[in-house]
Parts: structure tokens; C-alpha cells; sequence
């Protein structure tokens, strides 16, 4: 909880002002450790932050926004920037990279696959394609849609909550705190609940409660950073107030004093900010005061300096942002970090987003024709025994967890990028390339890995004191529960394997920092893949075979 920023008698001294200023700015200028990491997260995601920049209709052109107000002293802090995936077809650095030729041959290979399997299926069934797998997806798909809508639709409160926070009726660093948990909790209670009266086959239950995850955490980031931007403009706005009757009292005279603040807070030139102003004075402009006062009013200055830098996003200042249309607009935006102003393209290439539609459409048939004749008939054989169904599944499921990676990761995020003008395209690294588990855990889902880095990782350091040892311990412990959640609502049971699984990669991440490995990544890439070759179709024993069978009872379709 924050202290009281508005009361005077509690935070006097530059010591305490300064302690305070550092207190506040927590999440946008704490360094951490690159040698930490963990599922979904990588805390090399703060950076210093560079200047917005806008681009011309591709994020792979740049062209910088004209910013003189920008400060001399960089801060360190999470950044958006345009970039692009390393798979699109659009990236430069992808056309010219030396491997191309096999991603142009995995996906003929695919095509032939496709191929092959409709004749074979024609052969055996004398038919083209089977619809049984399309009748289980496709079961209650309008009241799917209607609920998911609602859902999205009860994320609308964030913005007259921050304005209530905002107007200091609901204060972030008291009551407004807890109202965010309780109605994010609220929040997922209430749709988990309809899932299960609704009782949905496994498909729609998954999307359903992986879509409400989402939002929560889209929700939780937008109130969090208004909440404590709200606080810092009415720390701003004490300051401004309480700073010149502060140099009236103790400036002895000599020479006049310099006051560069404005007591309002929408005083801010557009040509020169009031954090550069200060940054500009000499010690000069500090005689007149006692060694401890012109220390205290520096302390003053420097908070001062870095509260406007914050409340400034490019051309954005808080609380400007805090309207249903940017809301909507985050909403749209493929970021699970809100932040007052992304970096945009210019325009909306219309044959980029036809482009992505085709290439979902045809990774989706990819992906149906492999779970319906390949995964399907295997995990509900009871005639074949686990260890043979394992075997059977290693290539399935692998083509499947790598066709719905590029499905969400490529497809979908970078549709959504190119509505929203969304500059910022980097959704994942070459995790392909992963030595270790937690190269892999910073590189393959960065939307969550920067979430949990910002609103987990770094708060629960700041907020609860934790060292770092138990930040990453908490953050993998949440994440694996919310991964088990979805199991949970899926299977209808409680069965704790992946749960087990991920907090398994903790001692996983020890391994593959032994120096036999380190000298030799050849062999932790290995080891990295073998996992992931076994791991999908061990889960896939473990929670789907029964409760596939009885999906497809349900669905009429066996």
C-alpha cells in the first residue's frame, strides 16, 4: 500500500520525498536481474526507453517523433517499439535469413500431408473429411458468442472505476486497491461458474476461460497503471502547491529564487517540459539556502522531475487517456500491458490482414485434420495401452502445439496488430533456438511474459518485499495455477499434473544452467526438445482421454 502522498506532516525531508519518488516509480524504473526468469516471464523486458516513434504502413520503417522535451536522464522501463515477428513474411530479416528455405518446405510438407490424408480417408470411409471434430467445436457456438461478448462487455467498468480513482474518491493506495481484486475476482468467479452451468464440450470451455484470463489481466494492467498514476498527479499536484511557500520560508535572501513550477497541474509548455526546466538549473540557482535545505529542495526538484516524465506517455498526458475510447482502442491492441500511447503504423494494410484471415484459415485445417484423424481415434482407443499412445501421439501433438502457436502467436496478434495500427509486433523470439527452459519461458508467449513481469514479478518485490528468489517462485506458482485452472474447468476434475509439470521446470531451469550444458548448446536444445516432445502427449494421457470420449458422447458425434 502507498503512503500518504498528500499530507505533509509525513513526508518531510528530501530523504523521505526522494525515498518516496523512487517508491512510487517502482514498476517503470526498477531494474532486474537478466539471470532470472520464469513461465512467461523474462525480466531482460526493462529497458531504457527510446523516444516513440511512428512508422510508415510497416514496422520495419521508422521514422522519429519529434520529441524536445525529452529528458537527458533515461529511466528504465518497459518498451514498446515497432518490430516485427520473426516468421512474417513482411520482415526483411526473416526473407534473408539463411534457414528460410525450411520454413518454406515444412509448410509444402504440411500441404502434401493434407493431401495425403483426405485421399486416404476417401479410400477408407469414402469420404473427404470427417465431421465429427466439427460437430464438437461447433456445438452451442451462438450462446459462446454471446456470453464471450458479455464478458468483454464487463471489462467496461475499468474506466469509470480509474475515474473514480482519478477524482480521489476511490484512492488507489486505500479502498480502490481492493476493489480492483475483488471485482477481478468477482470477475472470474462469475464466468467460470457460467462455463460450468453451461457445460460446454472441452473446446468452447477452454477458449471461453483462456478468453477470460485475458481480459482479467488486459482489466487488471489498465487499473493498476491509472490507479497509480492518479496518485502520483495528486502527489504532483501537493508539491506544486506546497513548494513555493516551502523556498518562501526557507530561501535567507540572497540572491532570488528560482521557481520553474507551475501550481497547476495542466501548466505544461508543449516547448519545454517543467522536468526539463529543472534538469537545467546550475548550483547557482541554489544559494540563498542551507546545505540541508538545498538538498531537500533538490529531493523536491527531482521528484518533481520524475512524476511529469511519467504522466507523460509521447503526446499523451494523464489523465487525458482515461476515456472509453482508448479503452476500446487497448482493448483491440494485442498488449496485455496498458500503456497510455503505443507506437503506431500509419495505416491499415488491408492485404496483410486478408493475408493473416488465410493463413489462420489454413493452419485451422491443418490443425483439424491432425486432431480428427491423428489424436482423436488414438486417446479414445481402449484397446491401445498408454505407453503405445504416447508413441502414437509424439508427431501429432507436436504438429499441433507448433500449428497453434503460429495460429495465435502469427496470425491472430498480428491481425489484431495491423486493425489497432499496433506497431509493436514482437509476440515471441526464437524459442526454437531455446538452450534452457527459462530461455524458452522468456521467449515463446512474450504478451504474459511482460504481464507477469511488470504486475507480478517486480510489484510483489516492491509491494511485499519479496527477494527475487521469491518472486519467481510466486510468479511461477500463480501461472501454473491458472494454467491448471483451465485444465480444471476443461476435464471437470482436479488432477494437478500440469501443475506439477510446470513447477517441475523450476528444477528443470537448475539443470540446464550446468556448465556440461552451457559450454555445449547443441545438447541443451537437445534436451529442451526431448521435453517437448514427450511432455504434450504425456498431458495429453493424463487429462484427455476420458474426457474426450465423453465429450463426443455429449456432442452426438460417436
Amino acid at each position: 500500500m502507498s503512503p500518504d502522498i498528500s499530507n505533509p506532516s509525513k513526508m518531510n525531508g528530501g530523504h523521505e520525498l526522494l525515498k518516496h519518488a523512487l517508491h512510487n516509480n517502482i514498476h517503470t524504473h526498477k531494474s532486474v536481474s537478466d539471470d532470472t526468469a520464469f513461465d512467461g516471464v523474462a525480466v531482460n523486458a526493462l529497458e531504457e526507453r527510446p523516444p516513440l516513434t511512428k512508422i510508415n504502413s510497416s514496422p520495419a520503417t521508422t521514422t522519429p517523433v519529434s520529441n524536445p522535451a525529452v529528458h537527458s536522464k533515461r529511466r528504465r522501463r518497459l518498451t514498446f517499439r515497432p518490430r516485427m515477428t520473426p516468421l512474417d513474411l513482411a520482415n526483411p530479416e526473416s526473407t534473408n535469413d539463411q534457414f528460410r528455405g525450411f520454413f518454406t518446405l515444412f509448410w509444402l510438407a504440411m500441404g502434401f500431408y493434407v493431401i495425403q490424408t483426405v485421399i486416404r480417408c476417401y479410400e477408407q470411409e469414402g469420404i473427404l473429411l470427417s465431421l465429427v471434430f466439427f460437430r464438437l467445436f461447433s456445438k452451442d457456438g451462438v450462446a459462446l458468442m454471446v456470453s464471450d461478448l458479455t464478458m468483454v462487455s464487463m471489462t467496461l467498468f475499468s474506466v469509470p472505476f480509474s475515474k473514480l480513482m482519478l477524482k480521489g474518491w476511490l484512492p488507489y493506495d486505500h479502498i480502490g486497491f481492493y476493489l480492483q481484486h475483488i471485482f477481478q475476482g468477482f470477475f472470474l468467479f462469475i464466468n467460470i461458474y457460467w462455463t460450468f452451468w453451461r457445460d460446454w464440450p472441452w473446446v468452447q470451455s477452454g477458449f471461453f476461460t483462456l478468453h477470460t484470463i485475458v481480459m482479467m489481466m488486459k482489466m487488471h494492467s489498465y487499473t493498476a497503471l491509472n490507479g497509480e498514476l492518479s496518485l502520483k498527479r495528486r502527489r504532483l499536484k501537493y508539491l506544486k502547491q506546497y513548494l513555493p511557500s516551502w523556498i518562501a520560508e526557507h530561501h535567507n535572501g540572497e540572491g532570488s529564487p528560482k521557481l520553474s513550477i507551475s501550481p497547476s497541474l495542466s501548466d505544461v509548455p508543449d516547448d519545454m517540459s517543467i522536468a526539463s526546466e529543472i534538469s537545467n538549473k546550475s548550483e547557482s540557482d541554489y544559494q540563498g539556502y542551507s546545505p540541508e535545505d538545498a538538498a531537500e529542495l533538490k529531493a523536491m526538484e527531482s521528484e518533481i522531475e520524475l512524476i511529469e516524465e511519467d504522466l507523460v506517455h509521447g503526446k499523451t498526458v494523464f489523465p487525458n487517456n482515461v476515456t472509453m475510447k482508448n479503452y476500446l482502442d487497448y482493448l483491440l491492441v494485442p498488449s496485455l500491458v496498458y500503456w497510455m500511447e503505443y507506437p503506431r503504423t500509419d495505416r491499415i494494410r488491408p492485404w496483410y490482414v486478408f493475408e493473416k484471415s488465410l493463413a489462420t484459415l489454413g493452419s485451422f485445417l491443418l490443425l483439424y485434420v491432425t486432431t480428427e484423424r491423428y489424436i482423436l481415434p488414438k486417446l479414445y482407443d481402449p484397446t491401445m495401452s498408454e505407453p503405445r499412445v504416447i508413441v502414437e501421439l509424439l508427431f501429432p501433438f507436436m504438429i499441433n502445439y507448433l500449428l497453434i502457436f503460429y495460429i495465435i502467436f502469427e496470425c491472430i496478434l498480428n491481425a489484431f496488430a495491423e486493425i489497432s495500427r499496433f506497431a509493436d509486433r514482437n509476440f515471441y523470439d526464437d524459442w526454437w533456438n531455446s538452450v534452457t527452459y527459462d530461455e524458452f519461458a522468456r521467449k515463446w508467449n512474450k504478451p504474459v511474459h511482460h504481464f507477469l513481469l511488470r504486475h507480478v514479478y517486480a510489484s510483489s518485490m516492491e509491494a511485499y518485499k519479496l527477494t527475487k528468489t521469491n518472486a519467481t517462485f510466486l510468479t511461477f506458482f500463480l501461472s501454473s495455477c491458472l494454467h491448471e485452472l483451465v485444465l480444471v474447468i476443461v476435464t471437470r476434475k482436479v488432477r494437478m499434473y500440469l501443475f506439477i509439470l510446470q513447477m517441475l521446470q523450476i528444477p528443470l531451469i537448475v539443470i540446464g544452467r550446468h556448465p556440461i550444458i552451457r559450454k555445449r548448446s547443441w545438447l541443451g536444445n537437445v534436451f529442451f526438445w526431448a521435453g517437448m516432445f514427450v511432455g504434450p502427449p504425456l498431458l495429453g494421457i493424463l487429462y484427455c482421454r476420458e474426457v474426450f470420449w465423453t465429450s463426443m458422447k455429449q456432442a452426438g458425434a460417436i
